[in-house]
């Protein structure tokens, strides 16, 4: 028995998210399916992170078992020959039986992108605010956040566990011409959070919303408290740190 470790790249506009569900078209659907047929074998393939609905990766890893002795680069290139267009593996490697994508993962690294001009062009991958943002006054509501905290407030109810902490380790926004781009890396996310910590820092930049208010909303531990939930559509998970 082999484990191959495999590195995703997909656009998630036209899935319903990593996680396989009845009847609709999934990351994990579409992928396993494709290995299965490749393996003629039936195989589940383990995700780092589980990927909402609309929302993209730039370097999801996963990995799966295999009994055959296919080389790295056929794995690879099986995979890729009878992929959709939205679905692409960087790269496929043989690793030790133990690993595990999700539990030995350290940290994952999210970035979004909102668009400052509207384009057709960008749609499907940044939001676009048609209103000024203070950045400086936004990356001081980051770093508010940095550190192991209860992230309750940030979560979407039904994603309420036992353990609600989130360990940040950087959080920021930068800008460019046409965007701007906020990056944030933790241990772990609550479902929803990195969208619900950006809509409450966007009200930071948009004066309506104090600093002072982030530690009440940390506080709070209730989701009222906090601002909205950005759409999926600028969300990437860009890398998973082992």
């Amino acid at each position: 028995m082999r484990n191959i470790k495999v590195v995703l790249e997909y656009d998630g506009t036209d899935f319903y998210g990593w996680q396989i569900q009845p009847e609709k078209r999934t990351v994990q659907g579409v992928l396993e399916s494709v290995v299965e047929k490749f393996l003629r074998k039936k195989i589940q393939v383990i995700a780092a992170g589980r990927t909402d609905t609309g929302v993209h990766a730039l370097g999801q890893v996963a990995n799966f078992f295999i009994e055959n002795d296919y080389d790295e680069e056929t794995i690879k290139n099986a995979i890729n020959a009878n992929l959709p267009g939205d679905i692409f593996v960087r790269a496929a490697e043989q690793i030790d039986n133990s690993f595990h994508s999700r539990f030995d993962a350290l940290s994952r690294i999210y970035i979004y992108k909102i668009s400052k001009k509207k384009s057709v062009f960008k749609k499907r991958f940044s939001w676009y605010y048609g209103h000024t943002l203070d950045i400086l006054y936004m990356n001081k509501g980051c770093e508010l956040l940095l550190g192991k905290k209860d992230f309750t407030s940030f979560a979407v109810s039904k994603s309420k566990k036992e353990n609600m902490n989130m360990d940040i380790k950087r959080c920021y926004f930068r800008e460019t011409e046409n965007e701007i781009i906020f990056e944030i890396e933790a241990d772990r996310f609550l479902h929803k959070s990195v969208r619900t910590i950006i809509g409450t820092l966007v009200l930071l930049g948009s004066k309506n919303l104090d600093v002072v208010d982030i530690e009440k909303i940390l506080q709070a531990k209730d989701r009222r408290s906090a601002g909205s939930t950005t759409p999926p559509h600028g969300l990437f998970l860009k890398e998973v740190k082992y």
